[in-house]
């Protein structure tokens, strides 16, 4: 049995009411895709609600670099996760057809050549995709300031705005707290790899 939280004023500052602001005057001052309209639309978890039941979609990017504002999304994939369970069958991967050019030392390292990107779509199409199946559900990503930096730029460069107040969940964050939480005396190594060789998961083409 769940226990109940009732509102106090200290919940204000919670940054789940914070979100809730940030939503509420998006939709008030911005004219929005109807896509993202309805992705701020729909209802933020409640104080009572279990991580457990929650829809999550986790993303991962490739990039020619780390600094947004110059470098590119070369790809997009994602997987949902629906009552605890991977869903395997929701798995999506794009390429992005961009003019830039990709260099070789990218191509290595991402293992993405032009002619993988020739066959792709627009950053635009791919992100409609995405919001389309973000519909209802957190958005899971390791590192995720990488994942969300480039949306944000993203958003400036298509619609203006600089932000889009979502719900991120860092599992590279979650991995730090764990590891202080059971106070670790060796450095763990929180790459995706290896944290998800830790919890057994399966290897898989990035």
């Amino acid at each position: 049995m769940k226990a109940r939280l009732h509102f106090s004023p200290l919940h204000y500052f919670h940054p789940l009411e914070r979100l809730k602001r940030k939503r509420k005057h998006c939709l008030a001052t911005m004219k929005l895709p109807l896509l993202l309209e309805q992705l701020l639309k729909e209802p933020l978890p409640t104080f009572e609600d279990l991580a457990k039941d929650g829809e999550y979609i986790v993303l991962d990017i490739e990039t020619t670099g780390l600094n947004s504002e110059k470098d590119i999304i070369l790809s997009m994939g994602w997987v949902e996760i629906s009552g605890g369970r991977v869903d395997l069958a929701s798995a999506h991967h794009i390429y992005i057809n961009d003019d830039s050019q990709i260099n070789p030392e990218t191509a290595v390292i991402n293992h993405i050549t032009p002619q993988m990107l020739a066959a792709g779509v627009s950053i635009h199409d791919a992100m409609m995709t995405f919001f389309e199946a973000a519909q209802g559900k957190y958005i899971v990503a390791h590192g995720c300031i990488v994942e969300e930096n480039f949306m944000k730029q993203y958003l400036i460069n298509h619609y203006h705005f600089h932000d889009l107040p979502l719900i991120w969940l860092d599992t590279l964050r979650l991995e730090k707290s764990m590891e202080k939480a059971i106070n670790q005396h060796e450095n763990i190594d929180l790459t995706l790899g290896s944290t998800r060789t830790r919890y057994g998961l399966p290897e898989y083409n990035s």
